[in-house]
C-alpha cells in the first residue's frame, strides 16, 4: 500500500469515528430498522470482503471496468468501523446477548459495560445452504459468552426455539501455544493447592500436555429464538484470564458440526429404580456444517479483588466468616473460612464412612449458607442490586452470585452479608 493509500484509509477511519463519538452522544437505545437483506449483506461483507467483491462481480459482471480491490479494502474497514459503533449506539450487544440482562433504569449503562467486555466480530461462514454468523463475544475473564446465527432454508420446522440440541462436534478451541500456557498454569494452581513438590507439579504438567485435548468444549444447548429460517443461539463457557500470562488477546476457534435433535433410546445405558432405561441420543442432523470462524478476544474488564474483611455470620446453623470479596462484570464472588478444612483428610489418610458422609453434607449445607449470605450489593450511586434470587456457584470455600444485569465492578462500594453492609473503603484492593 502506496504512502498516499495508507493516509487516506487512516483519514477516512478517522472521519467516521469522529462522526460516530458524535452519533455516540446523542443516540438513544433504539435500534434502526435496516432490512434483513441489507443486514444479511453487511455481515457477510465484514466476513469476507474479496469473497463478497468477487461474488458480485460474478452476478453482475463490470463489464470493461476493474474492480479497484483498494477501495474495497477501505469499505470493508469503515463498514466494521461502522459495526462497531453502531453496536454502542444502539444496544446491539443487549440485543446479542439477552440473558446477561438489561438495567431498567439506566439500560445504556448496561451496554456500555458489555461493550467494554466484548468484541465485535461479525463473521460468517456458508456450507450448502446453511450460513452460521457469530455475531459477538462478551468475556468477563471468567466466562465467555458467544452470540451466533444459523440460517438455512433446510431447518425443520419443529426446531424453534429452545428445542434441546445435540452438539458432541461443536467445540470452542484455544490456539495450540495459548492452550499450553492456560493449561500449564491450571495444572500448576491446582498443584499448589494440593502441596504437591515441584518435580510432581512439574510431571502432572507433562502429563496433561501430552494428554494434548486442548480443552474442547462441548455444549447441549438450545436456540434462543427462531425467526423465518435464522436460529439465534447465546452460549458460555469458562476462561479464565488468571491462566494466561502472556497472552493478552485469546484466540479462539468456534467449530460448528452435526447438529442433531435429540431421539429417545438412542443413549447409553442409565440405572434408575426401575431397571435400565435409554438417555435420549442424537438423531437427525439439521445442521450438518462443519463451520470454523476463529476470533481474537479483546481484553476483558479485569475483577476488582478486596481482602481483609472480617464479616461473621452464621446461616443455616453454619458459622461463617468471610474474608474478601472479587467484583467482575458480571458476577460476584465471596470468600470465606471453609468449613469443610477441618474434616478434609490428611495426606495418607482414609476416611471412614461417617466422616465421608459428614464432609458430603457440610459441604452441601456452607455452599447453601454462603448463598444465602450473599445477599446484594450497593453501587456509587446509591442504588441497591438485590442478589438474593440470583444464579450462584461455588464451593470449598467461595461462592458466586450473578448480577441482573451487567455492573462496572469500578462502581461497587459495599456488599450486603446477611443484612450487613460491608464497605469496600475500609478494604485492601488487590490489583
Amino acid at each position: 500500500m502506496t504512502r498516499f493509500d495508507a493516509a487516506l484509509r487512516r483519514g477516512l477511519m478517522d472521519a467516521n469515528l469522529a462522526q460516530y463519538e458524535k452519533v455516540l452522544q446523542r443516540a438513544d437505545a433504539r435500534e434502526p430498522e435496516f432490512s434483513p437483506s441489507y443486514l444479511r449483506e453487511r455481515t457477510r461483507m465484514l466476513a469476507d470482503p474479496w469473497g463478497w467483491m468477487r461474488r458480485r462481480k460474478l452476478a453482475a459482471p463490470l463489464r470493461g471496468r476493474r474492480v479497484n480491490w483498494r477501495l474495497a479494502a477501505l469499505i470493508a474497514a469503515l463498514l466494521l468501523l461502522s459495526a462497531c459503533a453502531y453496536a454502542v449506539a444502539t444496544g446491539q450487544f443487549s440485543q446479542w446477548f439477552p440473558r446477561l440482562g438489561t438495567n431498567p433504569r439506566a439500560p445504556e449503562t448496561s451496554e456500555e459495560v458489555l461493550t467494554r467486555t466484548g468484541t465485535v466480530i461479525g463473521q460468517s461462514q456458508t456450507v450448502g445452504d446453511t450460513t452460521a454468523t457469530l455475531n459477538a463475544a462478551v468475556w468477563d475473564s471468567t466466562q465467555i459468552y458467544l452470540s451466533f446465527t444459523i440460517e438455512s432454508p433446510s431447518l425443520p420446522e419443529d426446531l424453534q426455539a429452545y428445542t434441546p440440541l445435540h452438539t458432541g462436534d461443536c467445540r470452542l478451541i484455544l490456539r495450540q501455544d495459548q492452550w499450553e500456557e492456560y493449561e500449564t498454569n491450571q495444572v500448576k494452581e491446582s498443584c499448589a493447592n494440593q502441596n504437591m513438590t515441584p518435580e510432581e507439579t512439574e510431571e502432572a504438567v507433562r502429563a496433561a500436555l501430552e494428554e494434548g485435548d486442548r480443552k474442547d468444549v462441548v455444549w447441549l444447548f438450545c436456540p434462543e429464538t427462531r425467526e423465518g429460517n435464522v436460529l439465534s443461539f447465546q452460549v458460555s463457557t469458562t476462561l479464565f484470564s488468571r491462566w494466561f500470562t502472556e497472552t493478552r488477546q485469546p484466540e479462539l476457534t468456534l467449530h460448528l458440526e452435526n447438529i442433531a435433535v435429540y431421539e429417545d433410546g438412542k443413549g447409553e445405558s442409565i440405572t434408575d429404580e426401575n431397571g435400565y432405561a435409554q438417555n435420549p441420543g442424537p438423531g437427525e442432523t439439521v445442521i450438518p456444517g462443519p463451520f470454523d470462524l476463529t476470533f481474537t478476544l479483546e481484553g476483558p474488564i479485569l475483577p476488582i479483588h478486596y481482602e481483609g474483611a472480617d464479616a461473621e455470620v452464621t446461616a443455616m446453623d453454619i458459622p461463617l466468616r468471610f474474608t474478601g470479596f472479587e467484583f467482575s462484570a458480571l458476577e460476584l464472588t465471596a470468600f470465606f473460612d471453609d468449613p469443610m478444612e477441618p474434616l478434609r483428610p490428611r495426606p495418607g489418610e482414609t476416611l471412614t464412612p461417617e466422616r465421608e458422609s459428614e464432609l458430603e453434607r457440610v459441604m452441601r449445607d456452607s455452599f447453601l449458607a454462603s448463598s444465602e449470605s450473599v445477599q446484594g450489593l450497593w453501587t456509587e450511586d446509591g442504588t441497591y442490586v438485590d442478589l438474593s434470587n440470583s444464579e450462584s456457584s461455588g464451593g470449598g470455600g467461595n461462592v458466586s452470585r450473578r448480577y441482573p444485569y451487567p455492573i462496572d465492578p469500578a462502581t461497587v462500594t459495599a456488599v450486603d452479608i446477611a443484612g450487613t453492609r460491608v464497605e469496600l473503603s475500609s478494604l485492601e484492593r488487590v490489583e
